[in-house]
C-alpha cells in the first residue's frame, strides 16, 4: 500500500476551502503497477474516494525513467514513485488527476527547497502585498 500519504486540506485552511482534493503519496515500482491496473481501488484503499462519475486521468512525468530503473515495475526497491493527485471531492470536477514521478532513494532531502512561506503560515503574501506601507489615515476638519 502506498505510504507518506498527505491530505494537503489537512495542512492548509485556504486548500480545505476549495472544492477540489489535493492529496500526495509515495509508492514503489510495484505498487504503482497495481495502481494503474486499478487506480481506484489504489485511491480508495488511501481514504480518497472518487465519485464514479468521476474519470481518473494519470500523467507520469518519467515512464522512460521508471521503466528502465524499475526493471519495468517488478522491483520493489529500485525507486520511489512520488504522486500527486488533485480533483473531484463530489461536489465541482468530473475528473481527478494524478501526477506521478520516479526517482531513487538517494535524491530524499538532497536538494535544499527555498519555502514560499513560514510553515506556521498559511499563505505567501505577493510582493506588492509585502512592499505595501500602511496608507496613512485622512483627517477631515
Amino acid at each position: 500500500m502506498p505510504s507518506k500519504i498527505v491530505d494537503l486540506s489537512a495542512r492548509s485552511q485556504i486548500i480545505e476551502q476549495e472544492p477540489f482534493g489535493l492529496h500526495f503519496w509515495e509508492c514503489t515500482p510495484m505498487e504503482y503497477l497495481d495502481y494503474l491496473r486499478d487506480p481506484r481501488a489504489t485511491l480508495e484503499s488511501m481514504g480518497i474516494n472518487i465519485p464514479k462519475r468521476c474519470r481518473i486521468e494519470t500523467v507520469i512525468e518519467n515512464h522512460d525513467w521508471m521503466g528502465a530503473n524499475t526493471r519495468n515495475f517488478r522491483d520493489a526497491d529500485t525507486g520511489i514513485i512520488c504522486n500527486i493527485g488533485h480533483g473531484d471531492t463530489g461536489i465541482e470536477r468530473d475528473i481527478y488527476r494524478v501526477i506521478s514521478y520516479g526517482h531513487t532513494h538517494e535524491s530524499i532531502g538532497k536538494f535544499k527547497k527555498r519555502l514560499l512561506h513560514g510553515r506556521d503560515e498559511q499563505e505567501r503574501k505577493s510582493k506588492s502585498q509585502r512592499s505595501a506601507k500602511p496608507k496613512s489615515k485622512a483627517t477631515y476638519k
